[in-house]
């Protein structure tokens, strides 16, 4: 059998509500009315009574057995106050609502629980028997507030339910055990005559709070920096500190990397910032929400700590494709860089400490390893600096590939051809790890140029699609694009160009 929903008002003996599945549903309203479904999971059947905001409020009242009501609000004074007496399951109910316009206006103990949040606890009998407009107008401009701070303090039994974002007064409401309507099966929400509510959720201990404070939610501030500066794009998200499972809402920093979340109930909660890429001085920090807004500690983020560096050779010209290893004092893993063409290198992400920064390069005319004038270095990157510096010389020396690819029958040059140029061993294997492995594009003219490469064995392969290309000279001089050498001076390739869809001619590789 199902649970039973108690709702005590404050103008007479404790009223309890109960409900389980029945008939009933919101009805659209048409223009000038107000229409809704008095239930309390079953329809309350009985009398629904509507009054005014006028000087000498007027009220109307309509009989429903169904639950369902509709009133004819036409040259009435908005905002309306709506009460519905009646019996469900035997049982005697009253309950209020209030809509600030014609519409939707539902009654049910979720909105007799936000309209007495809003009158701050006061008697909501009295408020109906008496009313005065500036007292309903009062109440109706402070709805839109107490729906959220009820929502935000409920949330943990409205987001078990699925309607943590339901709107009790407004939103369809169907008396059929789903929804709101199921919520209100198994809570109990109890207003006593003291001014407390007491919310009961079934099998769990109740939730006592004061009317008048007890729903009062407050803010969650704070700023992120960047090295010192704003950080705006920042996400901060505020979620319960015991599970992390409930989301009490997020803000995006701005431009002064100040950032603002409203309508947070009172309670104990885990502020996260997050943003792809960055990491911060903590993960979250852990605030409580009392009787004031909440302002968190400055969360910092900084530009990784970074170490590079150059890599000479022999005949003091950079040196591409060095790998250089930083490892930090203590820890197995390490971070990586390998040289450009100039023989530089970065390695950023690191954490302050301790590091030993260690290159190493093959030989690939020689089938051996390079030497550097030092086989490691150490640096400390700490408070005092985001940033160390690393050099070394090698024993190698560095010499450039480079050349023209020009097409095949006008002789011009080809731009936006992409060369390759990849290492090999001794006995003509392709080598296969990043550092033996070296990538350009010709220019406007169709020139390239690949520096810092070692003497040794290379295949360089032009590519662009829909042509095929030719090494030219490669006749005269017996060296074919697969398969040359660096040998202790500067390369050049020079290549011919055609489009694939070209039958004749005799461009290689076509």
């Amino acid at each position: 059998m199902r649970n039973r929903i108690v709702a005590i008002l404050l103008a007479s003996l404790p009223l309890l509500v109960s409900g389980c599945g029945g008939g009933g549903g919101t009805t659209p309203a048409p223009a000038d009315t107000v229409s809704g479904v008095a239930a309390v999971g079953l329809v309350v059947a009985g009398n629904v009574y509507l009054k005014d905001a006028a000087a000498s409020p007027r009220e109307l009242s309509k009989a429903t057995s169904d639950g369902t009501f509709s009133f004819d609000v036409t040259g009435m004074t908005k905002p309306f106050m709506l009460k519905v007496v009646g019996a469900a399951n035997g049982t005697q109910y009253t309950l209020y609502s209030m809509v600030g316009d014609k519409g939707t206006a539902n009654v049910n103990p979720m909105t007799n629980l936000v309209v007495a949040n809003a009158a701050a606890g006061a008697d909501l009998a009295s408020l109906y028997a008496a009313p005065s407009a500036s007292g309903i107008q009062a109440i109706a401009d402070n709805l839109g507030q107490a729906l959220l701070d009820v929502q935000s303090t409920l949330k943990p039994i409205l987001q078990k339910y699925g309607v943590s974002a339901v709107d009790p007064i407004k939103d369809p409401y169907k008396a059929d055990g789903t929804g709101l309507d199921g919520m209100l099966d198994l809570v109990q929400i109890e207003l006593g005559t003291s001014g407390t509510v007491t919310i009961t959720d079934s099998g769990t201990p109740p939730i006592v709070k004061d009317l008048a404070t007890g729903f009062t939610t407050h803010s969650v501030s704070g700023s992120v920096t960047f090295d010192g500066s704003p950080f705006p794009g920042v996400t901060v998200t505020v979620k319960d500190a015991l599970t992390g499972a409930i989301d009490y809402g997020s803000a995006q920093t701005l431009a002064d990397g100040s950032y603002v979340i409203d309508n947070v109930a009172q309670g104990s909660y885990a502020v996260t910032p997050v943003r792809a890429g960055y990491s911060f001085d903590r993960a979250d920090s852990t605030v409580v929400v009392a009787a004031t807004d909440a302002v968190v500690p400055v969360f910092r983020s900084s530009q990784p700590y970074t170490v590079s560096g150059t890599v000479a050779s022999a005949n003091s010209a950079g040196l591409a494709g060095v790998t250089v290893t930083a490892q930090r004092e203590g820890a197995i893993g390490v971070l990586t860089g390998i040289t450009d063409g100039s023989g530089r290198y970065s390695i950023s992400g690191l954490t302050n400490g301790n590091y030993t920064i260690t290159p190493s390069r093959s030989d690939p005319f020689n089938s051996g390893s390079a030497s550097f004038d030092a086989a490691s270095r150490g640096i400390t990157i700490g408070a005092a600096g985001n940033y160390a510096s690393a050099g070394f010389t090698a024993d190698l020396a560095s010499f450039t590939v480079s050349g023209n690819v020009a097409r095949l029958t006008a002789g011009t040059g080809m731009a936006g051809v992409a060369l390759t140029l990849v290492s090999k061993t001794n006995s003509g294997a392709l080598l296969t790890s990043s550092d033996a492995i070296f990538r350009t594009v010709t220019d406007a003219d169709g020139n390239y140029a690949l520096s810092g490469i070692p003497s040794g064995y290379y295949a360089l392969t032009p590519s662009l699609t829909g042509y095929g290309f030719a090494l030219l000279g490669e006749a005269a001089n017996g060296m074919t694009a697969d398969n040359f050498s660096v040998n202790g001076a500067d390369a050049r390739l020079d290549f011919s160009g055609r489009p694939a869809s070209d039958a004749s001619g005799g461009v290689g590789g076509l």
